[in-house]
């Protein structure tokens, strides 16, 4: 699944349900800007984004915080997101493509001991 389909739904979760999941697909996390992230969750073919509370999207200020928020899950991948704006602001058509970066990260608090989720390069 692309992390950027037209047309899929992204359904909120709070970050208090997410025990009720045995095993997390995919975990992106966007970089917005300057040190603020956010988490958008993919289980099977719902893609969730996930909140702090009711209304309130989970942020933080690091890759590393965003990953202490899912020790003791097991999550088969861990990506960060980053989007430029940069041909917008050159004046290129927004049609022309997506610019979007994935890049696999570590999962440093992983359970089962490994510093590094299974990847799969897409």
């Amino acid at each position: 699944m692309s992390s950027c389909q037209i047309g899929v739904v992204k359904k909120p979760l709070l970050l208090s349900e997410l025990s009720r999941f045995a095993k997390i697909d995919r975990i992106i996390i966007d970089s917005l800007e300057q040190a603020l992230y956010r988490v958008e969750v993919i289980i099977g073919e719902d893609v969730f984004y996930l909140l702090e509370k009711p209304g309130k999207n989970l942020t933080r200020r690091s890759i590393i915080e965003i990953q202490r928020v899912f020790i003791g899950c097991h999550v088969k991948e861990m990506l960060l997101r980053h989007t430029s704006p940069y041909d917008e602001m050159i004046g290129l058509k927004e049609d022309l493509g997506d610019n979007e970066l994935l890049v696999p990260v570590g999962n440093y608090f992983a359970p089962d001991g490994k510093a590094v989720v299974d990847v799969c390069l897409h």
